[in-house]
């Protein structure tokens, strides 16, 4: 195997690690922007007065059997 085929392997190679790399960093970033985003209650609830929270016992959920 000649010196052209191993410079090829190794460009290659070098190519393929820095689509990867980047790849990665693209997708930690947005995890981190993910993790650091909030929302507020009070927020979620002001546009509408007649919104109540519905849990588990509550007299608004039913039992359908």
């Amino acid at each position: 195997m000649g010196l052209r085929f191993w410079l090829f392997v190794i460009g290659t190679a070098a190519i393929a690690h820095s689509i990867l790399y980047l790849a990665d960093r693209e997708i930690s970033d947005g995890v981190d922007r993910l993790s650091k985003a909030t929302l507020t209650r009070s927020d979620a609830l002001s546009t509408d007065r007649e919104l109540r929270s519905v849990s588990a016992r509550s007299p608004y959920m039913r039992d359908e059997q």
